[in-house]
């Protein structure tokens, strides 16, 4: 597991780099593992939540709960994602029941399987998976937040876009690990399938305001960068903007090899 930075090559990558920042936080609640196998990656990434450590320590759980299963399957990559996930979920609730936590205590994740064939992925909350393509940038996964609803309501005419856009609950989680049953799971069995000289990216909620505010050039520029020079490009950029309520903030970029 790491959680400073990371870096390696792999058969299945030209370049695979993660890290992360503390931003304007008291300390880290994003965790994060990279597993490189002869044939396979899996990423994980977690951001935790509940008081001063209770996400920290959710989010940790998660991600050593998810990544042994996974290795202790051996079934399909997406039945191992699911027996996975739900390990992950028990090992929350097994560290809130250690710890005597308080309900609030739970975490998001974001898991991608990289082999051969493509790409499979499970989440569940906030955290994103991101594939930049010829020059733009796509999100891949569903994000668990009740700004999908506000978003639908103000489709329906229900409350204006402003309400929607503006609602001081907009982005709270309508789906997390907490230990018991998970609302929302996006499960993408099927492989997806990659091309060369994608960029797919892993991040936690605290990147999200940084890459949305990019433009089509900064984006032609990302597309360029190595694995590890996006992933310093972005957390640079990031730290720079000296924002003194930045969440933390986590990485992983993986680049596809060119033909």
């Amino acid at each position: 597991m790491m959680q400073q930075s990371f870096y390696q090559d792999t058969v299945l990558a030209s370049g695979l780099y993660g890290d992360q920042i503390q931003g304007g936080r008291d300390n880290q609640q994003d965790t994060f593992s990279i597993l490189a196998e002869e044939d396979a990656l899996l990423l994980v990434l977690t951001d935790g939540m509940g008081g001063y450590t209770g996400g920290e320590l959710a989010s940790r759980a998660a991600v050593e709960g998810f990544s042994r299963a996974f290795e202790r399957e051996s079934v399909s990559p997406g039945e191992k994602m699911k027996a996975a996930l739900a390990a992950a979920n028990e090992q929350v609730l097994a560290v809130r029941k250690k710890e005597g936590k308080d309900e609030e205590m739970g975490t998001t994740l974001v898991a991608a399987w990289i082999g051969r064939e493509g790409l499979r992925w499970v989440s569940v909350g906030d955290s994103l998976l991101l594939l930049i393509r010829k020059e733009k940038m796509f999100l891949l996964n569903e994000l668990h937040q009740y700004s999908e609803e506000l978003d639908r309501m103000a489709d329906e005419g229900v409350i204006s876009r402003d309400e929607a856009l503006n609602h001081p609950s907009r982005h709270f989680l309508t789906s997390a690990l907490m230990g018991r049953e998970i609302f929302l799971v996006n499960l993408q069995e099927e492989c997806f399938p990659l091309v060369p000289g994608d960029r797919l990216l892993v991040a936690s909620d605290g990147v999200e305001s940084y890459l949305n505010s990019m433009g089509p050039a900064r984006i032609r520029y990302l597309s360029m960068l190595s694995a590890e020079e996006l992933v310093r490009s972005v957390l640079d950029g990031i730290s720079r903007g000296g924002d003194p309520n930045q969440d933390n903030a986590t990485l992983i970029c993986v680049e596809i090899p060119g033909a």
